[in-house]
């Protein structure tokens, strides 16, 4: 199966799975304004070019809260080595496949706890009352953590992707917050979250004319 098959299934997994019918706090017109939206999912980037009708954001927050489906290095040969083989000094492939591994970006957007009589405040004559505005950290993580294990235990619980040959290898998953240098990176009022994953998928190469050749001379 090619790539682009397999990413563009996945893509449609995922938004079945984690994004549809699940609305998430997005961008409203001013920080005032609270606006729910269903997630969106894309493959390799954000889209950044400006929305020219004036109706979204030219910012990336126009795409949080969303999911990222970014294809990591990926071996286009995986040799599985059998107990057997290595106990005795056989060196052979059990099977030859690929690995598709891709990185989760998981995007949400958390503007922070409105204390009561905040909203109130927006038309004052100094503007919007920020001391009534508080980061609220802990919702953004939570939420962000409880999307990113929706992720994990859907993926474990199924272990391949329908209609693709990608299987999940389970101990390969791994997830974090977004980091530099081991540090946590901190842009709020987005909180950002990734889960690793590798999938193993078959590499159909058919009969070899070369070894054809030598055993029928």
């Amino acid at each position: 199966m090619r790539t682009g098959k397999r990413l563009l299934t996945l893509k449609e997994w995922t938004y079945d799975n984690l994004c549809r019918n699940r609305p998430m706090k997005t961008i409203g017109k001013n920080i005032a304004d609270i606006a729910y939206a269903e997630p969106r999912c894309f493959l390799g980037w954000l889209p950044t070019r400006p929305d020219e009708t004036g109706l979204v954001m030219a910012e990336p927050l126009n795409v949080v809260p969303g999911i990222v489906i970014m294809p990591t290095p990926s071996k286009v040969k995986f040799m599985e080595e059998k107990r057997f083989d290595r106990y005795n000094n056989v060196h052979r492939p059990a099977e030859l496949g690929q690995t598709l591994a891709i990185s989760m970006l998981f995007s949400v957007y958390e503007a922070g706890i409105r204390l009561p009589g905040f909203i109130d405040t927006e038309h004052d004559e100094h503007g919007l009352d920020m001391t009534l505005l508080l980061e609220g950290t802990q919702e953004g993580l939570f939420t962000l953590f409880d999307w990113m294990d929706d992720a994990r235990e859907k993926l474990l619980g199924i272990k391949h992707i329908p209609g693709t040959d990608m299987f999940l290898s389970e101990e390969s998953m791994s997830y974090s917050l977004y980091s530099d240098a081991h540090y946590v990176i901190d842009k709020r009022p987005v909180f950002y979250g990734f889960l690793n994953i590798e999938f193993g998928c078959y590499a159909h190469e058919g009969a070899n004319p070369l070894i054809d050749d030598l055993l029928n001379n």
